[in-house]
């Protein structure tokens, strides 16, 4: 486990507890990560502006994936790149996924779009992504350049008639239950993998010195692309069997857990407890 030079790390589910915050053990190992040479980088479901004050508080200094790799933002929040949805593939996957009864959420920009403020699960993305929804009335005119679109329904077979109609129409785009209670529709190059690649070229690190934690089912791709995967002990069984790792929960400190385990100890820190993936 020599040689990580660059930690990719989630936010919601690796760096952050279940309520969204940022522990003191946590904050702790980011600094002795940066003081063994290891950088840290970001990848979030957040648009950029939900990420500002956690680059500042930890002095990011690598660029930052928001919207689960979509866009590619520097510590500025001034984007490097992004992969839009077409126009009319986005109307096709919003139309599909009212017809089936699920409420739709919009990204562009910096901004995230929902029909109702008061729709199930809204409040509580706010809180999770630190950003207010901006409600509109209707979708034409101001879904140009989604980045990414959202269903959701607390209905599995909604999500499951969504996803199989999805997978039909719009086969060369990515449609996945990344969620229980939803579905995500991103440019099939807007994956966590494609993150790793780009800060890999962009930072002249090869893929081999790039860690990777996380805990959805998508992070799979970011693993296949890193020299070490870390999957989180909350993650899925088919997530946690792809990565060389696995970790405690964000609940017990996961992240820092995993810093100090299987990355401080190459450059001198202590040995700690862990999991081997099966």
């Amino acid at each position: 486990m020599t040689g990580i030079r660059l930690l990719l790390a989630d936010v919601e589910g690796a760096l952050l507890t279940p309520d969204g915050v940022l522990t003191p053990r946590a904050e702790r190992a980011v600094g002795q990560l940066r003081g063994a040479g290891i950088d840290l980088a970001l990848t979030s479901r957040r648009p950029p502006r939900g990420l500002r004050v956690l680059i500042e508080r930890l002095g990011i200094a690598t660029p930052v994936a928001a919207f689960g790799g979509a866009m590619l933002v520097r510590p500025d929040l001034s984007v490097l790149e992004q992969h839009p949805l077409d126009n009319g593939a986005a109307a096709v996957v919003i139309a599909t996924l009212e017809r089936h009864g699920a409420d739709v959420w919009v990204y562009q920009g910096d901004d995230w779009l929902v029909r109702r403020a008061d729709a199930p699960r809204v409040a509580l993305e706010q809180a999770a992504v630190q950003v207010l929804p901006r409600v509109v009335e209707r979708w034409e005119g101001v879904v140009d350049r989604a980045v990414k679109i959202v269903g959701v329904s607390d209905d599995a077979e909604v999500l499951e008639r969504c996803e199989s109609d999805l997978q039909g129409a719009c086969a060369y785009l990515s449609a996945s239950r990344q969620r229980p209670h939803s579905i995500e529709v991103r440019h099939p190059r807007a994956n966590p993998g494609e993150v790793v690649r780009t800060l890999s070229a962009l930072l002249g690190i090869s893929g081999a010195a790039i860690a990777a934690i996380g805990e959805l089912p998508d992070h799979v791709f970011m693993f296949r692309e890193s020299g070490l995967s870390i999957a989180m002990g909350h993650a899925r069984a088919v997530v946690q069997r792809q990565a060389r790792f696995i970790t405690l929960s964000n609940h017990d400190e996961g992240f820092a857990h995993a810093v100090e385990t299987w990355l401080l100890t190459a450059s001198g820190g202590q040995r700690g407890r862990g999991r081997t993936s099966p």
